[in-house]
């Protein structure tokens, strides 16, 4: 099957000069984990506000403020209702998945016990709360899944106040079993915070859904990878822990009465959000779940199904290629990380770009425990880490790591047969350029 979306998106219009022959190539979007492009009604949406609605919100009486307030609020309750959110839990507007992790783990940081982290986790996911308070990682398999008997063990050992996870990992799209994580966490007496980074534009989301014990309590996803411009995400949280947290980022808008000596704080989402947000990004950011609300979120989830299962049928049938962590496409989404033995994974990345037309991400992915997991580089974290120390980098040569291919709502069957034979070529050595490690920290070909 295939989704009536590509001409929607200017982006596949693009086609790309190659370094090495001159040629002009039509652009496989194959980053779409990164970030996605806006498609023309977002696109539209984000124009038409800054050209006819654009004014501060909150704190004005007359026409334009008033419509720019009412379209900022409107994007709370689409964000609210496209993930499924309970009536008891608020949405608050972060610049990014980073901040709004960062905002849910500010707040919980002043209540008693131990945040644990899954080892799957995107540092966003991961480093905030080593920062605010007292961590421990929960392992995976040796398949790249998470291990639940290792959680279980956690949570008996350590008071637990908080269980961060991932929705899909952005390594290997890998998805861990969140109700079972869910009901087990709350029986524990612990939260759940859930990264959603990576499923918010991939999968039907429906946070009271999942599990028996109320879903997950706090969740965060941003646009840039729901096809909105960068600059806007948000955090599904408690009501209560936002009314009764300290304030997050105080300053203007976050406070109802200031003295010279005492401050009043406001309850509500305000309490954490000072200053004037992106009204622009986040307007757009609605207008993308609109989008995806009217394709439909079980068509995107078929459509990139399939085309997973393509890619990594593909990618199993080249014997130089390893894809990491072991799972179906149905326990997955489209974010596939795989090495091909013998071919540093700057240089594929540049040469499937620079003689294919098609993008893909390589090194670590901001997951370094995931990553040293799946590549089996416990024995080698002690050289890898001095080398860093040292001035040296992931993309020189001798420094392991993966690519990253990520499916998007717009790619189709013969972009994933491009992307295979590209990649088959690679592993064959059959590439045009004479590449050479740059100080620059590339692989550049010299011009045929």
């Amino acid at each position: 099957m295939g989704l009536d979306v590509r001409e929607r998106f200017p982006v596949t219009e693009t086609t790309l000069t190659s370094p090495v022959d001159g040629a002009e190539r039509p652009l496989v979007y194959l980053d779409h984990a990164a970030s996605t492009h806006a498609p023309t009604p977002v696109l539209d949406a984000h124009k038409r506000f800054l050209s006819e609605a654009y004014a501060n919100v909150h704190r004005g009486a007359h026409h334009l403020s008033e419509v720019s307030t009412e379209a900022y609020e409107d994007v709370r309750w689409k964000c609210k209702a496209f993930v499924g959110a309970r009536p008891d839990q608020d949405v608050l507007f972060t610049p990014n998945t980073t901040a709004a992790l960062d905002l849910a783990s500010h707040l919980v940081a002043d209540e008693p016990g131990y945040t644990l982290v899954t080892t799957m986790e995107h540092h966003s996911n991961d480093l905030p709360h080593r920062e605010k308070g007292a961590t421990a990682h929960v392992g995976v398999t040796d398949d790249g899944r998470l291990d639940l008997a290792d959680l279980e063990d956690k949570l008996a050992t350590y008071k637990t106040k908080l269980v961060a996870v991932t929705m899909a990992s952005n390594v290997t799209g890998i998805r861990p079993p969140l109700a079972e994580i869910t009901d087990l966490a709350h029986s524990y007496g612990a939260k759940v915070l859930v990264d959603g980074a990576q499923a918010l534009a991939h999968l039907p989301v429906d946070l009271r859904g999942i599990g028996d014990t109320g879903g997950p309590d706090m969740f965060a996803a941003a646009g840039h990878k729901a096809y909105a411009p960068m600059g806007a995400a948000f955090l599904v949280a408690p009501r209560e822990l936002v009314n009764d947290a300290d304030p997050y980022q105080p300053g203007g808008g976050t406070v109802s009465l200031v003295g010279t000596d005492d401050v009043v704080w406001t309850k509500g989402t305000d309490r954490h959000q000072g200053g004037t947000p992106n009204v622009p990004g986040i307007v757009a950011m609605g207008a993308a779940l609109d989008f995806l609300r009217g394709v439909g979120m079980q068509a995107v989830r078929d459509h990139e199904r399939e085309l997973l299962t393509r890619m990594l049928d593909g990618l199993d049938a080249i014997p130089e290629v390893d894809v990491l962590g072991s799972a179906p496409a149905r326990d997955r989404v489209g974010a596939v990380g795989f090495t091909i033995d013998g071919v540093h994974h700057r240089l594929a990345s540049q040469i499937f770009d620079n003689e294919h037309g098609v993008a893909t991400r390589n090194g670590w992915f901001c997951a370094h425990p995931y990553i040293v997991r799946l590549l089996g580089l416990e024995d080698r974290v002690d050289e890898l880490r001095q080398r860093v120390h040292d001035g040296g980098s992931a993309r020189e040569p001798g420094f392991p790591g993966a690519v990253r291919a990520s499916l998007g709502i717009y790619n189709t069957r013969e972009e994933i047969d491009h992307f295979l034979d590209a990649v088959r070529q690679v592993a064959g050595r059959d590439w045009q350029g004479s590449y050479a490690y740059t100080e620059g920290d590339n692989w550049r070909p010299a011009r045929t």
